[in-house]
């Protein structure tokens, strides 16, 4: 009979209680040094009941192969946050039934098989593949309940990795759960199922207890340095999805492009698409058929964070840059101040225009040498290809705060402004709002906020006083307020 990858146990338990149940049928010695094992003081095994086996029917396995599980007195296995906890026990106190009961299924099996191959003929007490096509709730070997935790303890007793602690086993409490990495490093706890990306030589830093975000970084630069330093951080190269943060690459490709060929953000007008309309997410408003430029959309960006604005950006700049390969005559004619009307040219080379967009952030992201960085969305909707880590991004930050036009977008706390119709008259009027509420507090100028349901609340800050200037990223925070929290606590352990 094959297991289930689902159902595997570990290999050690499987083989003691192979030897444990046929030290029982062979002869009753084993009870005897059960017997005798049992008064080492080991830890109760408290509020876990056995209950009588049951079928748990599964579609992806035959109909006779049985799953047995072990219910809690308090119902814990039905709580799912609960029993994902489960995997953070330690396992040298605690042993789970349920691989116990499967190791007693298999080794009935293969005792049969055994027993068949050697010619003996099989008793009605154990498992066979007729019964249980004809009874579909065949009986478990009737084995004490008593007999069931000696034999648990047993192997609890072998886990033990040091022997001079068995004195002490007995007093000690049960474990609890843990959540952090953190604590599992500091105690020296890593549970076998429970997969912890740490680096080896990556110290824990002294703070890390008061923040609340997964991956976060502070680079900092005195007055009289040239480039920032990473002063602290944890997981800061590890990938991860970052939202809205995504942006702020999209800012800066926008930016560098009319930098290089020396356009004015206010000299490009658009007419907005009806695909500005459909996008999910955080949004501008942008009202299709009103006719804003570059500038404008970066402030619908970067303030709101417009997943609208993102996208008529990429596309419009995307098709610049291939008028200039192409068509120089059009590139020339919305230079002086022809309106694009790009909804036309989404329609015909949408992926077109998406893909040179792409590669052109990813490129910037290798002059920059972002290592962990890949761009496959241009505003940071859930996408598992579109990922970054806060070491890179905070060099990209380094880059953007360079950029005159950049530094005024992020420290505007309130922008207003009219689009305008074909004519040049007044059209809708916008509103927009900064979405970074540290901009009320001294010395904050920005940058970028960022939630989805994969990224976790995501924040970007840059701070600058007559002495320090900062750059600090967390990403996946507990809460949108904490995400603020985070970004002080951190820029506070330097001002110190």
């Amino acid at each position: 009979m094959n297991a289930n990858p689902k159902d595997a146990f570990s290999v050690s338990l499987q083989k003691f209680h192979r030897k444990s149940v046929h030290s029982q049928m062979a002869n009753t010695s084993g009870c005897n040094q059960l017997s005798d094992a049992s008064t080492i003081p080991l830890p109760e095994l408290k509020v876990r009941g056995l209950q009588s086996a049951k079928i748990k029917a599964s579609p992806k396995r035959s109909p006779h192969v049985l799953k047995f599980y072990v219910h809690d007195a308090q119902c814990l296995l039905k709580d799912p946050m609960k029993k994902a906890n489960r995997r953070y026990e330690n396992q040298s106190d605690y042993v789970f039934v349920d691989t116990y009961l499967d190791a007693l299924h298999m080794i009935a099996q293969e005792e049969r098989k055994n027993k068949q191959a050697n010619g003996h003929t099989i008793q009605s007490e154990e498992f066979s593949e007729q019964q249980i096509s004809i009874n579909p709730q065949p009986t478990l070997p009737n084995i004490p309940a008593q007999l069931i935790r000696d034999r648990m303890r047993v192997y609890a007793q072998s886990q033990q990795k040091d022997p001079q602690s068995k004195s002490q086993l007995a007093q000690r409490q049960p474990k609890k759960v843990i959540k952090t990495a953190t604590s599992l490093m500091t105690k020296k706890i890593l549970p076998n199922k429970l997969t912890v990306s740490l680096s080896v030589h990556q110290a824990i830093p002294p703070i890390k207890h008061k923040v609340s975000a997964k991956r976060w970084v502070m680079f900092t630069k005195q007055k009289n340095e040239k480039h920032f330093n990473k002063t602290i951080g944890w997981q800061e190269f590890q990938k991860g999805e970052v939202a809205s943060i995504t942006k702020i690459m999209t800012c800066y490709t926008t930016l560098t492009y009319l930098k290089e060929y020396n356009i004015e953000p206010d000299q490009i007008k658009i007419k907005i698409p009806g695909h500005a309309e459909c996008i999910d997410g955080t949004s501008a408003f942008l009202n299709a058929g009103g006719v804003l430029t570059i500038k404008q959309l970066l402030f619908a960006l970067m303030l709101p964070s417009g997943n609208d604005a993102a996208l008529v950006l990429s596309f419009t700049v995307a098709y610049l840059m291939i008028l200039q390969k192409t068509e120089i005559y059009q590139y020339n004619r919305f230079l002086k101040g022809a309106i694009i009307d790009i909804e036309p040219q989404i329609e015909r080379n949408k992926k077109l225009l998406k893909h040179t967009f792409l590669d052109q952030m990813n490129k910037h992201a290798n002059v920059i040498k972002m290592e962990n960085t890949n761009y496959s969305s241009v505003h940071g909707l859930n996408d598992e290809k579109n990922v970054s880590c806060p070491h890179d991004i905070s060099k990209l930050i380094e880059k953007c705060i360079q950029l005159d036009v950049f530094i005024e977008i992020i420290t505007t706390k309130i922008y207003k402004t009219h689009a305008l119709t074909d004519k040049g008259n007044k059209s809708t009027y916008y509103k927009w709002k900064n979405t970074n509420k540290l901009l009320k507090k001294s010395g904050w100028m920005g940058v970028k906020t960022g939630v989805t349901p994969n990224a976790g609340p995501c924040f970007t800050g840059y701070y600058k006083n007559d002495n320090l200037e900062a750059i600090i990223v967390v990403l996946n925070c507990s809460s949108m307020n904490q995400r603020f929290r985070d970004a002080e606590v951190l820029l506070f352990s330097v001002l110190k």
